[in-house]
This record gives C-alpha cells, sequence and structure tokens, in this order.
C-alpha cells in the first residue's frame, strides 16, 4: 500500500510541476538545457532515452528479464511501474508520457556504501490534461508537500502520513529533476546554477542520442571509481586511484542481440592514442599461453609497444630512483626494441596458497636481448637471483611494482616479479606460484589455445581489438565476493545466482577511419534459474585394476613416460620387487631391490638426452633405473655401513648436473653427484640427529641458496651450497618435531619464512637469517595429542592437522579451523591436494581398516564410500577432461577412480 500511495504522490508532483513548467517556459523562461549538463562525471551510469516505455517492454519481454526480475531492485521497478500506470486511470498513461520525450537515469554515490537514482525528464504539459484532478482525489490523507528553497530554485517535498519524506523535486530551466535523496537534487541544482562543474557533458562531445534509439549508456572513470569506492573491501586501492583521474567516458547505444545485451558508441579520451590494432599479431602464441585458470584479462595490441606505452596510468606513485634505473639499464639500451604491441595481463585463480596469481604476457620478436637486459638490470641492483622450473629460467627481480615502472604505470600488483620466455613471449608474474601455473599449463596444453575445455569468453579475445577487457564472472565470483566489503559481499553471495547467469563481461575498444569506438557485450543464459547448490558425495567404481602376485607395500607413484608424456604408475610388492605399469596397465619392467622402498620417487636425465630414468633409495642402496628396467652405470651404490632415512634430488641450475641430498640414521648429511661421489664439506656433516624429512635445497629470493634440513629434536639447519653452517644454526624450535617443515612466502611481510609445528602444538616461523618471528600455542587437550605440518603434494601450500581424543582438526595456514573429522584409529596417514581455484582435497587414510576418505575443505565427503587403500594415495587432476584421476593399493591390487570436478 505504502509503495503505491508514494508512487501516486510522485505522479502529481510531476504533473503538477509539468503545469507550472508550462507556464514558465512560455513567459518567463529562454534558457534551455541538456540533462547532462546537471549530472556530475561521477556517476555510476547514465541512462538516456526518447523511448523509455518502448525499451521498457523490450526489456520486460526479453529473455534477460528473467534475469533481471530476481534482483530485488528491477522486480521493485517493475512493481511500482505496474502500480503507478494502474493509478492513472487509463492503461499505458505512463507510457504516454514519456514517450518521445528525454529521460535520463543516473546512479550516485550518496555515502560509503549507498547509492541513489536521480531522474531527468522533459515533460510535455498537453500530456497532462485531465490527469492532475484525477491523481489529486486519490493522495492518501496525512500526507502534505512541502516547498523550500535552495541557492533560489524551490525543491518540493514529498512527506507521507508518517513523517518521512519520500521525494524531492525541482524545476531546472526546460527539465524536471526529481530523486529520493535530496542531496542528489540539491547537487544537480549546483551544477544547474554553477556552469563551471565537471558534468558529462563536458566529457561527451559531439554527440546526441537519437530519438528512434532505445537509449544509451553513458560511463566515465570517474564513475566507476565512485562504483568501486562504496562496493570494494580496499578504497585506497590503486586500481580505483587510477580511475578516479581518467577523463574518458563511453557513450554506448544499447541493442538486443539473441542471447545478449550490446552496448556500442564512441570513445572519449583526451590523449590521442592510436588504437589500431596490430597487423603483426599473432594472438595463436599467445592462446597458447593463457592458462585456462584465468579470471580476467586485459589485451593490448597496438601498432607498437611504444604506442602502448602511451596509455598512462598518471596515479601510479612512481619511484624516481627505480624509474631513473630502468631508464638508464633498460630503456636506453634498446630494451623495448624487438617487442611488438601485445600486452595481455591475466588475473589467474589462487593457487598454492596465493591468492592473488597475476601473469603479464609481452610477446616480442626476438626474446633472448630483453632477457640478457634484466639480467644486467639485476646486477646493476645486486640481485642476480634465477631459478628453474620445468626446464625454464625464471628471473628474480625484488623491486616492488616493477612492470608498472617498466610500463607506464599499468599493472600492478607486483610486490615482486618473476619473469621467463615461452617462445620469444615475456612472461612477467607476481609469486612463484603464479609462474608454475603458467608453465604447467603451457607445458599440459590446459590453455585457450589447446583445451578443448577452455570457455566460450575467448570467442571474444580477437587480433581486431586494440584493447580488450574479459572478465569470466563464473570464474571471478567468489574473488570479487571476498574482496568487496561486508555488506556488498553478502548481497553479491545471495544473489550469486543471478549475477552468474551472465557468464562473461566483455568491452572492446577498436580504431575506425572517422572514430574510436567501444563495444561492450553482455551475454546471458537465457534459459537460467537460479538453484541452491547441493554438496553431494558420489558413488565412485574402479575405472581400472591391475592385480599382482604378492601384496604391495609401496606407491602407488607415478612417473613420467619421456615417449608419450602420459603417466607410468609404479609400486613394491612384499618381495621388494618394483613394477612399473604404463598408463593402460601394461607392466614395462619389474626389478628386484635390496630392500623396502623409502624415498619418493624421482626422473632424472642421466645422459642430457631428453630420456628420463627413475631414482631412489632403500635402506642401504641409491638406485638409477631405465624405462628398459637396467641400471644406470655405477647404480646402485651406497653410503659404506650408514641407513639412508631419507633422499631428495637437487639440480641448481636446470642443467642436469644432479645432486643427491641424503640424511641418514646416524644423524649424518650427504650431498652426492649423480655418479655417486661425495662432495666436499658434506662427506659427511653431522648435525647428530635423524631429519623429518628428506632435506632440501631452497633458492630464496634476494638471498641466494640455502641447503636445510629439519631434525627430529626441534632443530632448523641451515647451510650454503658448500656445507657452511648459516644464520645462526642450529635454530631451535624448543622440542621435538614429527612432520616436515615447508617455506612459505608470508604476504604481509613479502619474506620467506620457514614454518613448522612442534609435537606439542606450537606453530613455529623462522627467517633465513636464523630469527624466529612468529610463535604460536595451539590448544592440546590430550597429552597423546598429534600435532603434524601437511604439505600438499607440490609443497606450495599446507594445513595443520591435530589430533586430540577421537577428533581430527584441520586448520589452514593461519590456524582457522576448516574441518572436523571424527576417527577412533591411531594409525593415520594425512596428505593435502591442492589443484588451484577451489580444488582442495584432503585425503585421511585408516592404515588400521585400509580405508581412504576424500574431504573438501569444508568438510564434506566427496565419496559416499571409502576407498580401499593401505597406503597413501595418488592424485592427479585432468584439467583437459575436468576430472580428478586417483590411484590407490590395497592388498595386492591397484586401483584406478575418475572423479567429476
Amino acid at each position: 500500500m505504502k509503495i503505491w500511495k508514494s508512487l501516486l504522490i510522485l505522479l502529481f508532483i510531476i504533473l503538477l510541476a509539468g503545469g507550472g513548467f508550462w507556464v514558465y517556459q512560455n513567459y518567463f523562461s529562454t534558457r534551455k538545457i541538456n540533462s547532462l549538463d546537471i549530472i556530475s562525471q561521477e556517476a555510476i551510469f547514465v541512462f538516456e532515452t526518447y523511448q523509455g516505455a518502448e525499451t521498457w517492454n523490450t526489456l520486460v519481454n526479453d529473455p534477460v528479464w528473467g534475469i533481471f526480475q530476481t534482483l530485488p531492485a528491477f522486480d521493485r521497478l517493475s512493481k511500482q511501474l505496474v502500480t503507478l500506470d494502474s493509478l492513472t486511470g487509463e492503461n499505458g498513461q505512463i507510457a504516454k508520457l514519456v514517450q518521445k520525450e528525454q529521460l535520463t537515469v543516473s546512479l550516485h554515490s550518496t555515502g560509503i556504501e549507498n547509492f541513489e537514482l536521480l531522474y531527468t525528464l522533459n515533460l510535455n504539459p498537453s500530456k497532462t490534461s485531465g490527469l492532475i484532478e484525477d491523481i489529486k482525489a486519490k493522495i492518501p490523507a496525512g500526507s502534505r508537500f512541502q516547498n523550500r528553497m535552495y541557492s533560489d530554485q524551490e525543491v518540493i517535498e514529498f512527506y507521507d502520513s508518517e513523517n518521512n519524506r519520500g521525494w524531492s523535486i525541482s524545476i531546472l530551466g526546460d527539465l524536471v529533476v526529481f530523486s529520493s535523496s535530496s542531496f542528489l537534487v540539491e547537487q544537480a541544482i549546483r551544477f544547474y546554477m554553477n556552469e563551471n562543474q565537471e558534468t558529462y557533458s563536458k566529457l561527451i562531445t559531439g554527440t546526441t542520442l537519437s530519438s528512434d534509439s532505445p537509449g544509451r549508456l553513458l560511463l566515465s572513470g570517474k564513475g566507476l571509481a565512485a562504483m568501486l569506492k562504496g562496493i570494494a573491501g580496499d578504497r585506497e586501492s590503486q586500481a580505483i586511484a587510477s580511475l578516479e583521474i581518467l577523463n574518458t567516458a563511453l557513450a554506448l547505444d544499447l541493442s538486443f542481440e539473441e542471447g545478449r545485451l550490446e552496448f556500442v558508441g564512441p570513445v572519449y579520451h583526451p590523449d590521442p592514442i592510436n588504437f589500431t590494432p596490430s597487423i603483426r599479431a599473432n594472438l595463436t602464441a599467445i592462446e597458447s599461453l593463457i592458462s585456462n585458470r584465468t579470471l580476467a584479462l586485459t589485451q593490448y595490441n597496438l601498432e607498437s609497444i611504444f604506442e602502448t606505452q602511451k596509455i598512462e596510468n598518471r596515479a601510479f606513485p612512481y619511484r624516481s630512483t627505480l624509474i631513473g634505473e630502468i631508464q638508464r639499464t633498460l630503456t636506453d639500451r634498446g630494451f623495448f626494441d624487438n617487442f611488438s604491441g601485445e600486452l595481455y595481463f591475466l588475473d589467474l585463480e589462487k593457487y598454492g596458497g596465493s591468492d592473488q596469481n597475476l601473469a603479464l604476457l609481452a610477446r616480442t620478436f626476438d626474446a633472448s636481448a630483453p632477457l640478457d637486459l634484466l639480467k644486467a638490470f639485476q646486477k646493476s641492483e645486486n640481485e642476480e637471483n634465477s631459478d628453474f622450473y620445468l626446464d625454464y629460467e625464471i628471473l628474480f627481480i625484488p623491486e616492488e611494482e616493477f612492470p608498472a615502472h617498466l610500463f607506464s604505470g599499468k599493472f600492478h600488483g607486483f610486490g615482486q616479479t618473476f619473469v621467463t620466455s615461452i617462445n620469444d613471449i615475456l612472461v612477467f608474474c607476481n609469486s612463484q606460484q603464479a609462474m608454475k601455473l603458467i608453465l604447467d599449463d603451457f607445458t599440459s596444453n590446459n590453455t585457450w589455445r589447446n583445451s578443448p575445455n577452455s570457455p566460450a569468453a575467448k570467442s571474444e579475445l580477437n587480433s581486431a581489438s586494440g584493447f580488450s577487457k574479459i572478465y569470466l564472472i563464473d570464474e571471478i565470483w567468489a574473488k570479487w565476493t571476498q574482496n568487496t566489503n561486508p555488506s556488498w559481499s553478502s548481497f553479491l553471495q545471495k544473489y550469486s545466482g543471478s549475477f552468474q547467469s551472465f557468464p562473461w563481461l566483455s568491452l572492446h575498444i577498436n580504431k575506425l577511419p572517422d572514430r574510436t569506438e567501444a563495444t561492450l557485450k553482455i551475454p546471458y543464459k537465457g534459459d537460467y534459474k537460479a538453484e541452491i547448490k547441493q554438496v553431494d558425495a558420489i558413488s565412485l567404481q574402479p575405472n581400472k585394476t591391475i592385480s599382482l602376485d604378492q601384496t604391495l607395500i609401496y606407491g602407488p607413484s607415478t612417473a613420467l613416460n619421456y615417449q608419450d608424456n602420459t603417466q607410468d604408475i609404479l609400486v613394491q610388492d612384499g618381495s621388494n620387487v618394483i613394477h612399473l605399469f604404463n598408463e593402460i596397465g601394461d607392466e614395462v619392467y619389474s626389478y628386484p631391490l635390496d630392500g623396502p622402498i623409502v624415498s619418493d620417487i624421482f626422473q632424472i636425465d642421466y645422459y642430457k638426452n631428453g630420456k628420463l630414468q627413475i631414482l631412489l633409495a632403500t635402506k642401504n642402496k641409491i638406485y638409477g633405473i631405465d624405462r628398459l628396467g637396467n641400471l644406470l652405470p655405477g647404480y646402485p651404490f651406497d653410503l659404506g655401513n650408514e641407513w639412508i632415512s631419507h633422499l631428495n634430488l637437487v639440480d641448481y641450475s636446470n642443467n642436469k648436473e644432479y645432486r643427491y641430498f641424503i640424511s641418514t640414521e646416524d644423524g649424518n648429511l650427504y650431498l652426492l653427484d649423480k655418479t655417486g661421489q661425495q662432495l666436499d664439506g658434506w662427506n659427511p656433516l653431522s648435525i647428530n640427529e635423524k631429519t623429518t624429512g628428506p632435506p632440501a635445497h631452497y633458492r630464496i629470493p634476494g638471498k641466494g641458496d640455502y641447503m636445510v634440513a629439519l631434525g627430529e629434536n626441534g632443530n632448523l639447519f641451515l647451510f650454503n651450497r658448500r656445507g657452511e653452517r648459516q644464520g645462526g644454526t642450529p635454530i631451535n624450535f624448543g622440542e621435538a618435531i614429527k612432520s616436515e617443515g615447508i617455506v612459505w612466502r608470508d604476504p604481509s611481510s613479502r619474506s620467506y619464512k620457514f614454518v613448522s609445528i612442534t609435537s606439542n602444538g606450537e606453530i613455529i616461523q623462522s627467517n633465513f637469517d636464523g630469527e624466529i618471528g612468529y610463535r604460536n600455542q595451539l590448544i592440546k587437550d590430550d597429552k597423546d595429542s598429534e600435532f603434524i605440518l601437511v604439505a600438499d603434494q607440490k609443497a606450495n601450500d599446507f594445513v595443520f592437522v591435530s589430533r586430540q581424543y577421537n577428533e581430527v582438526s584441520i586448520l589452514d595456514k593461519t590456524e582457522k579451523l576448516l574441518m572436523n573429522i571424527r576417527v577412533s584409529s591411531e594409525n593415520l596417514i594425512y596428505q593435502y591436494f591442492d589443484f588451484g581455484s577451489d580444488r582442495q582435497i584432503f585425503a585421511l587414510t585408516d592404515l588400521t581398516q585400509e580405508f581412504s576418505y576424500l574431504y573438501d575443505l569444508e568438510g564434506n565427503l566427496l565419496t559416499t564410500m571409502p576407498l580401499e587403500s593401505s597406503n597413501s594415495i595418488q592424485i592427479t587432476y585432468q584439467s583437459s577432461k575436468g576430472q580428478y584421476l586417483i590411484r590407490t593399493i590395497s592388498g595386492s591390487r591397484i586401483t584406478e577412480f575418475l572423479l567429476a570436478d
């Protein structure tokens, strides 16, 4: 009842004002204004139309209305218009009032997190004849009008019977301005009185809206900044700052296309930028590097890198010293000479414990020259750190926001930068995880170019656009809800189904002979119905089973088949014989060992010819076996009378000059070359305690190489490659430790820490200068409690496990509780798998019952029945097929399962 009464009053006010305006216009007024003269450039959007009723009717009859009406604002607006139309006494009267009249609807920020609409309308008084008296008779009792003056302009306000102000209205020149926010009406009056204000008419020049058009959408950089300030969790972000000073606007005509809304129109930009696309663009090469785990993409595809550099972020806070060094060592020496004008900025899914992963792809005609200059830049900054991953050398540049300093303030978000080259495309990443993601997906063909599961949005990426921005809504939605402030985050989560029915959003800018034109496309799922997602466990059936003659005691472990890039499977039986099977289950070879395997399975290229061999250790010997089942020359070899407890493989410079890093049960460390020769400083190096896991080599950006071992007595040992102690070694963590540690980059300090947890439940973090910077004791309710750090399969991320009484608790790296699992057995194996985005699996294997249970990180079981397993399980994510490949051993069987993502 209150809604229609309020609307009835609003209509009466407009009609009354329209009648007064007719007298004013004919006898006193001489000033004609455009509605854009009183609308601020900070408006979130402006929609302008002369076909208000027709456009509305087209919208509600389009399949997209099925999505819009699920949103409260559109549903409320629809009901208000229907009610208002019925109260005029003649069906369709509202349509007659607004048809062929200029109507604008603009959204404005009216507070920190609040937005309100401002309406402007040209009313023809001849259309109101006979309506005023009819409506006046229906005004509810107790309501009142109140007139006031603001800057010598009359403002009419309506108050309901409870004295709540509903609407404010004013006549400005030949416009009626009204809003439920008096602030917006007052702002319009200020802009009307003072023509020097920053209004939309000063951004949008030279074009007017056709009266036959359904309407046009006006957007500005300042308006988008105002929107982000209202909904973002970080209101001081660099993205907002860059938009706030961007004097750019778009005037986009609306059209209703099949399956999408499309807006096309001119771009208004003060700088003389030529958006003509590059005629030498190689989109195929770029798409081969765009991961299927991309959330959003920005494309610059101009005729030259120097044209791209003209697009500058003037809000970026440059560091003068870094700019000077880049100019001296890079720009002045021709760093950009081999660049094309193609730059692609990727926002990637969270991965390996890193929530913000970014990649910049810059195509060159020859990447060797800029790479050499980047190495020279490293030396000038006293940094010569590089590392290797999948045979690619990765340079480390510690300077904050290096790409932004290099590319005119664009591409911010790089606390540090990792750089490599793939097929003459320079790849800049803001984290090691982002670089690994790009390289993993490139080598596995999980990219827009090569994967059958690439997103449909890739059709929006083309070489005919000078600039493009693409958001994949489904993929980026979780990140958006996380980065908005609490009130907006809850709204986005509540109506996620409606918003995610728009699969992507794309903006293109193209250079035409007479203008620069933008195209905004919003496709939608016309048959979409919002549903509540149910997380149901799945009943798995074996996809493949391999039976052997004896009980299996090790595995399953996987190895790369270098001949066809498939996965081989390695197990060991009770007679200590290892068996290697190919992907289809055929045995490749078997070989007897002298005892059970005590290490992980590694692969080496002993002959440096691309053919890989297996490397493993038993308690007594180290074995190297080729794919034909033959021993490598000089293998196996031993350490004399010492028993091996752990083995790790090290390749400092990715040159296949391998080092075998070994710890023994006597508390000694050895470093051997691939022939078994013990190296100086490590023959042996005694630490007088067993290690909790394999000793490891870490290359810490900005600090160098460290050889690291964590002892069971709670001591952390740091050495350089020559075996010399570093950082006050040993660093005492205080007490016994059962689990391995992990090297983790702290996003708050941007420094690398070694993280572990003691058997008593104390979490400890140490830097590589030997300083313990963090200690925290977890709750311990039972003297027999068990505390373990469990790293993921690639040691990028980790969780903490606390077992007390009959319950296992899983905590993330911030010590936030993820789940509790009821379990009575004490003989348990914990595993954590992270495949990016929300594809994390926690596996708990009960060795007493020989069952494995799989959980997501919300504690939901993924399978209706546990999987039979007598050891750790092996999981691979097949991104091209959108499924998990799970392998277990139980008794004498190897079993393979497929679980859909």
